[in-house]
């Protein structure tokens, strides 16, 4: 615990922590770093030394500071720590400890989404990632969203040949499936159902296309918030949502294809 101590310590300066990103782009010397931090060279060495006493950095023969293999992985980790301090009120209210450690190690790739706290924000999301599609659409909830309200409801069907729908939801979802199929017409075949036998697998909502994302985790009753979350167009968000439904349509039981 004291070398943990010694290290958020050395972290816990904006300067030191400007020095890093800077670094982290590319090798500095000092008279770059120094006029990043707009300090004297003095304050700036003070700073670099204590970023080399914890290995996170060093010095070449050419006079540039680079990162160490330490100080990479460290610097990887940061943008984790800044999403949730960013988000730090939402996050005292919801729980994100049942997702895959995978998804939480990389959580910092949410960092590019914008946060939508509004009463409906994150269904009007949904209505955007359906309107907006041309390839696919992909939901998953913990309660029957993707039923004919948003699939054959949609219209997306029919003014569409070519988008296909993945949905994930409880297998104990209450669905007409006979209305379901009579409903999607000559379209069947481009909508596929999986079915969670436990609810408490789901744990978090997505709905995404080939352009945009949108996300949200469950409040501290384990239930999801459908009233504030995330979303964004940015590559590295949507794919870390692509990746987390993916990771759930290949775990789940039961398959239905309309």
């Amino acid at each position: 615990m004291e070398h943990l101590a010694e290290l958020l310590f050395i972290l816990a300066s904006v300067d030191r922590l400007t020095l890093l990103s800077e670094i982290a782009i590319e090798k500095r010397r000092l008279s770059q770093l120094t006029a990043k931090l707009s300090a004297t060279p003095q304050e700036t060495s003070k700073h670099l030394m204590r970023l080399r006493n914890a290995k996170l950095i060093e010095k070449d023969s050419e006079g540039f500071f680079g990162l160490t293999a330490f100080g990479k992985i460290i610097v990887n980790l940061l943008p984790s720590i800044r999403f949730l301090v960013q988000n730090r009120e939402y996050f005292l209210s919801h729980d994100i400890s049942s997702l895959p450690l995978e998804f939480i190690e990389r959580i910092g790739e949410l960092r590019e989404s914008g946060f939508a706290g509004r009463v409906g924000s994150i269904l009007a999301h949904t209505q955007q990632v359906v309107k907006d599609a041309e390839d696919y659409i992909w939901l998953m909830a913990d309660h029957p969203l993707g039923g004919e309200e948003y699939v054959t409801g949609s219209g997306k069907l029919e003014s569409s040949t070519t988008v296909t729908w993945r949905v994930i939801i409880p297998a104990g979802s209450s669905i007409d499936w006979t209305r379901l199929r009579a409903s999607a017409g000559t379209h069947k075949g481009r909508i596929e159902y999986h079915l969670m036998e436990d609810p408490n697998d789901i744990n978090a909502g997505i709905s995404l296309n080939e352009k945009i994302a949108g996300l949200t985790f469950p409040d501290i009753t384990g239930k999801l918030d459908f009233n504030s979350g995330f979303g964004s167009s940015d590559p590295v968000f949507r794919m870390w949502c692509q990746d987390l439904f993916e990771f759930h349509w290949n775990k789940a039981g039961k398959k239905v294809r309309i």
